[in-house]
């Protein structure tokens, strides 16, 4: 049988040697072929030594091959994406350049093997595990939140804790901030009522065992779940050091802190909370999200109509307003009508939330006041109290 490659010391044999008697039993012996017997001679006579060295195998030209405007406009997209702290694999480059409003994009397996060409991946990543592909997620917005809190660092060294709230169905993260320390009641109940602000009150709330958001495990009842049960809200928790029931938070995480390190570290608390709005901004509204095939977490959550509290299906609009309860009435008017609270919070500031005749009040994470306002009256007093009295001898006549 003929070789394919032919050994230099054959060919240089076949070049050099002088006129062989036998040209049929020399290729048989060295199992070439006399085709290539000859082009070897050929070789040499025009190029000398330099003649039977072996050429490329790569053809002239490839009509199908990637245009060389497309390979560069995805090298520089993979280096902007990276720069930027985000995902930049393959599929985010297309996602990116569709968006972008490239006229001819290639194929996320074009893209692979242009990245993979050009030494931009790393040859043995990670493998996910078969069951991290079998997503579980609700079929409306609202119906589950998941929150949890992450610890983070200012450039000085000091300890910061930033607390998130993301919709489960669409992945539209409601509420994102940052505070001095570690996690805490009042922050995680801030990122609450920011989301139900912009988004509503959620059907249910998902969060792991942490302190901040219940007290089941420890025979109490937390700030965080008491005040989300008065407003209608099922409060969920995951088993205990089984993190995968809130892996839609946990995931985020990662992708947050990939962006926050491509960036300088923030000074204050205020400079990285003014990071944090400018990506959820990005998160929201910019970035085509894998799990939803491409489309940002705004355009699925308001694709759908949103789900509300169990006790109160029926669509209402959702306020939240901040009064001052006032020093001397201890009232506040919360149009249309006048909800009396009582002194003991006389100047004290309140978060309202009212869905419909049902209104809230809350001063931080302390519940004042819940109740379904009356309609035919302007003034909601304060409820009734018991009044209990000494029995008194009847005075002497």
């Amino acid at each position: 049988m003929a070789q394919k490659v032919t050994a230099m010391d054959i060919r240089a044999a076949t070049a050099l040697a002088g006129e062989i008697e036998n040209v049929a039993e020399f290729c048989r012996r060295h199992q070439i072929s006399r085709v290539t017997f000859y082009k070897w001679r050929a070789r040499f006579a025009t190029e000398g030594l330099a003649g039977l060295q072996e050429l490329s195998r790569r053809p002239v030209s490839c009509p199908r091959a990637t245009d060389a405007a497309v390979v560069a406009a995805v090298l520089k997209c993979r280096v902007e994406l990276l720069d930027a702290g985000l995902d930049h694999g393959p599929q985010s480059i297309v996602w990116t350049l569709l968006r972008r409003g490239m006229a001819a994009v290639p194929s996320r397996a074009t893209v692979a093997r242009i990245l993979n060409r050009e030494g931009m991946v790393d040859p043995a990543p990670r493998k996910r595990p078969k069951s991290a592909t079998n997503r579980f997620t609700f079929n409306r917005p609202n119906e589950c939140w998941q929150s949890d809190w992450t610890e983070w660092s200012l450039a000085d060294g000091s300890a910061v804790a930033i607390a998130g709230t993301l919709d489960d169905h669409s992945r539209y993260l409601t509420g994102l901030q940052a505070a001095s320390g570690y996690g805490t009641g009042a922050l995680v109940w801030s990122v609450m009522v920011a989301g139900i602000t912009e988004c509503g009150i959620p059907a249910m709330s998902l969060t792991d065992n942490g302190f901040v958001y219940t007290g089941r495990w420890r025979g109490y009842e937390s700030a965080f779940e008491a005040n989300l049960r008065i407003l209608g809200t099922r409060t969920l928790n995951s088993a205990p050091f089984h993190p995968q029931t809130c892996g839609k938070i946990e995931r985020f995480w990662q992708t947050l802190k990939k962006w926050l390190h491509a960036r300088p570290a923030s000074a204050t608390v205020e400079e990285l909370n003014d990071l944090l709005q400018a990506f959820r901004d990005h998160y929201n509204h910019h970035r085509p999200h894998r799990a939803l095939r491409a489309a940002t977490p705004a355009e699925v959550f308001s694709a759908t109509e949103k789900a509300r509290p169990a006790d109160r299906p029926l669509p209402a609009p959702v306020f939240v307003s901040r009064h001052t309860i006032g020093h001397t009435s201890g009232n506040i008017h919360i149009a249309p009508y006048r909800i009396g609270v009582g002194l003991r919070w006389a100047g004290h500031e309140c978060d309202v939330i009212r869905d419909g005749e049902h209104i809230v009040i809350f001063s931080g994470t302390t519940l004042v006041r819940e109740l379904t306002a009356d309609p035919s009256r302007y003034h909601q007093p304060c409820a009734p109290q018991t009044r209990t009295y000494r029995n008194r001898e009847p005075k002497p006549t």
